[in-house]
């Protein structure tokens, strides 16, 4: 699986033109073969940062999706309404996972 997690700052005045972009873009994403999970949040206390989510199948998948034409036109809006803070991908498996009580060891 791949993994990739942005943080992406809306320009002045883009935030909403950005977050109806973003939700444009996550339901066709959604539909592209080998999409796991894709969604977009916004910060409860920043309105103009934007974090992105998405679980690809495989490398080649997610590289299919990057030259799908929503993902074309949705990187040009991107470029014209924000900046990214930060983009990682990363590979891996996705595992049942039980998150450890606070104070605890989690064994």
């Amino acid at each position: 699986m791949i993994f990739v997690a942005m943080q992406i700052r809306a320009r002045p005045d883009c935030a909403d033109r950005l977050s109806a972009a973003m939700s444009d873009m996550m339901a066709a994403s959604r539909q592209d073969a080998g999409c796991v999970t894709y969604t977009y949040s916004r910060a409860l206390n920043d309105p103009d940062l934007f974090h992105l989510c998405e679980i690809w199948q495989d490398r080649p998948v997610m590289l299919a999706h990057i030259d799908q034409p929503h993902s074309v036109a949705f990187v040009t809006t991107l470029k014209a309404t924000a900046t990214f803070e930060s983009v990682r991908a990363y590979e891996g498996d996705v595992a049942k996972t039980r998150i450890p009580e606070p104070g605890t060891s989690g064994a």
